[in-house]
């Protein structure tokens, strides 16, 4: 019989959460499903720390441990699992496991028996390592696989998967379909957090829908549909699907121009690559497998001597100073922009080639401000970033790159732990990109809905393009397909 892992009655915790009622038990993978941001931190951190709240109760193991009168602030039994590891990489997995944890008390490490537990738990799971083997050198699912083990090691009450198919690659994702019924089995808890119904679909037996800060609707298993999910999504279908949209993606493979051009190219994980992205263009990238996406960002940024083949934009080699390339990499409103400076001077920064004396006549720039107040508000005129909400730096960012207008731009996983609200913004801009006639390459481990801004699918599986999918084949893929783009209504 199922045991009560955690109950959260009527928690409030202005302006954050609102009325929040949850439900966990043994032995169960529970979906949340965020169509926006808004509450999902605080959820998580009620969960893993009775900080105060303002209205509510929270049962951990049917036992009372945080309500409106009184917070304790001490940690419950959580394990949080998201992009950033737990591990520490500079050490073993087995030391990892066993010595960093709380309640070890040992003086001397005896290293032959630690390596030996770890053996035994790892082996069920189809894992193995060296004796000493540094966490560092494992990849993104045996370190996911790790924290799952000393989760269990540490007999968490609950552990929280948050946006794991940004790191995980779809091959990976298959693989954890089999891994997650065996902690279950153990009696674990697991909570998936994730932005897109699909995802959570295939691993969870109920999910909780999310949106501004309120829990909108829990699914059962019956529920758990398309059809179900569009009527709490109605805004972005009817966005998606528009007849004017959807005409803009029509590709005729035989009139493109290529202007992107890999030609058996032979670096790092990247085997005898060849792929091209035409004028106008967007190409997304599939890496099953997670390997080639990093090393064709690299040689992006970098002008770095391959093996063997070419890479070549516009006939030439891509170079980091050439601004008709434009790259987006993850997290770009951390890499990109430049907290200190005025929001406009950040949107305008790489504009210069294309306005003359920018920076010479601040009466330009403020002409600037003033046509872009429609879209940003009395945010473009203020003097920083260092106030601004995350999905106004993503405006910015995006902005940007249509002042610098480019030919070509390379995005990394542009729909990573972004809400719904997120998404149909940046779909916008892709679709800009599209009216404009700049090709993109977009570089993704998971799908979610970049068919949805896509002229062409390439699979990458070794290290080369496998597939090829025209638009109107997107909905042959079996993979996590993300939102398939409807054909254009008349």
């Amino acid at each position: 019989m199922k045991s009560e892992v955690f109950r959260l009655e009527q928690v409030s915790l202005p302006p954050y959460l609102f009325d929040i009622n949850l439900h966990l038990t043994t032995n169960e993978i529970v979906g949340l499903i965020g169509l926006n941001a808004l509450g999902i931190d605080q959820l998580l951190c009620i969960l893993d720390q009775n900080v105060p709240i303002h209205y509510g109760h929270v049962y951990c193991k049917e036992q009372l441990v945080n309500d409106y009168l009184s917070s304790s602030k001490k940690r419950n039994r959580v394990v949080v699992i998201e992009r950033e590891s737990n591990l520490i990489d500079s050490m073993s997995v087995e030391e990892n496991l066993f010595v960093l944890r709380k309640g070890c008390k040992k003086h001397l490490v005896n290293h032959k028996l630690l390596s030996s537990q770890m053996h035994l738990l790892l082996e069920p799971l189809d894992l193995h390592f060296k004796e000493g083997s540094l966490v560092g050198s494992l990849s993104a699912y045996e370190k996911l696989v790790v924290q799952f083990v000393k989760a269990s090691i540490c007999k968490a009450n609950l552990v929280v998967l948050k946006d794991i198919s940004n790191f995980v690659s779809e091959q990976d994702l298959n693989r954890l379909e089999k891994v997650l019924p065996y902690f279950k089995e153990k009696g674990m808890t697991f909570l998936y957090v994730c932005n897109h119904h699909q995802e959570a679909f295939r691993f969870c037996s109920r999910c909780y829908l999310m949106q501004e800060g309120r829990i909108i609707k829990h699914l059962f298993p019956h529920q758990m549909t398309d059809e179900i999910i569009s009527q709490y999504s109605n805004v972005f279908e009817e966005r998606m699907e528009s007849k004017q949209r959807q005409k803009q993606y029509k590709l005729e493979l035989n009139s493109r121009k290529p202007l992107l051009q890999c030609t058996d190219l032979t670096y790092n994980n990247c085997h005898h690559l060849s792929f091209d992205v035409g004028v106008g263009e967007t190409v997304v990238m599939l890496d099953s497998e997670n390997l080639s996406n990093n090393d064709i960002f690299t040689l992006f940024k970098e002008h770095t001597a391959v093996e063997q083949g070419s890479l070549l934009l516009d006939g030439l080699p891509p170079t980091c100073d050439n601004r008709k390339l434009a790259l987006i990499g993850p997290k770009p409103y951390a890499t990109l922009l430049f907290p200190q400076l005025p929001v406009i001077d950040n949107i305008i920064f790489a504009s210069d080639q294309k306005i003359k004396h920018l920076w010479l006549y601040p009466k330009r720039r403020r002409s600037i401000a003033k046509e872009l107040e429609k879209e940003f508000g009395q945010s473009i005129y203020k003097s920083s970033l260092y106030d601004l909400d995350r999905e106004t730096l993503f405006k910015i960012v995006y902005h940007k790159i249509l002042m610098q207008r480019p030919q070509f731009v390379c995005v990394v996983q542009p729909f990573a732990s972004v809400d719904m609200y997120q998404r149909i913004q940046l779909i916008s801009y892709f679709d800009a990109f599209k009216k404009r006639g700049i090709s993109v390459l977009i570089l993704a481990v998971s799908l979610s809905d970049t068919l949805q801004v896509a002229d062409r699918l390439l699979i990458v599986t070794g290290g080369k393009v496998e597939r090829m999918l025209l638009r109107s084949e997107f909905a042959q893929f079996g993979g996590i397909a993300g939102s398939v783009p409807p054909q254009p209504k008349e």
